[in-house]
């Protein structure tokens, strides 16, 4: 739901940093010897991802028939990466692009992990590429699992190459429960190609965002309806005080569950009117 700058350090001075750390001559040589094969590989993935064709990069095992899917990504990803000084640093930059440690999938978590947006266990060339690693919260890294798509449309959002920002497509609806609750839900501008709207809706849906949004609702509406009780003001009055927090909403984040929660707010009269006392 966030686009983050893609990482600017270049894919074969990781793959090199990593490897060189394995102890193993041996196998430091066999990772070394498909080193322009993995070069090739990446520079193939930043091209599909440029115009959102990831879908076409066929599931592998292992890296031309040398390396294995557990030397990918156990040893390189794992045990190098992860586990090794250099490494870990070139980790922990990728994770510190996501602004005020915020999840780009899905704008809420806090940021404690690096995604494999194509999963290593099926896609092992990619285990340390930067371009495939992102800044993700747990609920994000866990639901998506090996998850990957088959077709254009079928894609999740990738916070490095994909900006859906200018435009709103997330909005939500107030339900007349008591105590009041909200409905998230995405509608897309009539001016969009299919396949951008068809990946808009699969990432709201992949990420499960309506629950989580909703969830996130009910602590800022138990706030904002304990105020107009607290401080009781006329229906114009809460009207234009949630639509200004809108338009702030909106500035900084377009398509945020705060933008959309407040949009909803203030343009429902049966919340304005007291729906909050429900």
């Amino acid at each position: 739901m966030r686009v983050i700058t893609k990482p600017i350090i270049e894919p074969s001075l990781v793959y090199s940093k990593c490897l060189n750390s394995i102890a193993n001559r041996a196998k430091r040589d066999n990772f070394r010897s498909v080193k322009e094969y993995v070069k090739i590989k990446s520079e193939d993935y930043n091209a599909k991802a440029t115009i959102g064709d990831l879908y076409t990069i066929s599931i592998h095992s292992g890296v031309n028939a040398i390396l294995t899917t557990d030397d990918m990504k156990k040893v390189l990803y794992g045990q190098q990466m992860l586990g090794k000084p250099k490494g870990r640093k070139i980790y922990d930059n990728i994770m510190s692009l996501a602004p005020l440690d915020r999840c780009p999938f899905c704008g809420i978590g806090t940021v404690s992990t690096l995604d494999h947006y194509l999963p290593k266990v099926k896609f092992p060339t990619f285990s340390v590429l930067p371009y495939n690693l992102v800044p993700s919260c747990k609920d994000c890294n866990t639901g998506k699992s090996t998850s990957y798509a088959t077709t254009k449309e079928g894609q999740t959002l990738h916070p490095y190459y994909d900006d859906f920002t200018d435009e709103q497509w997330l909005f939500a609806k107030v339900l007349k429960t008591s105590p009041v609750s909200i409905k998230f839900f995405i509608n897309t501008p009539n001016n969009w190609d299919d396949i951008s709207k068809s990946r808009v809706d699969v990432h709201f849906i992949d990420y499960d965002l309506g629950k989580r949004f909703s969830i996130e609702s009910i602590n800022e509406l138990a706030k904002l309806n304990s105020s107009f009780r607290l401080f009781p003001l006329k229906k114009r009055l809460i009207k234009k005080q949630l639509n200004k927090q809108a338009l702030t909403m909106k500035k900084i984040h377009l398509n945020s569950w705060e933008s959309a929660l407040y949009q909803a707010l203030s343009e429902s009269d049966w919340y304005c009117n007291g729906g909050f006392n429900e």
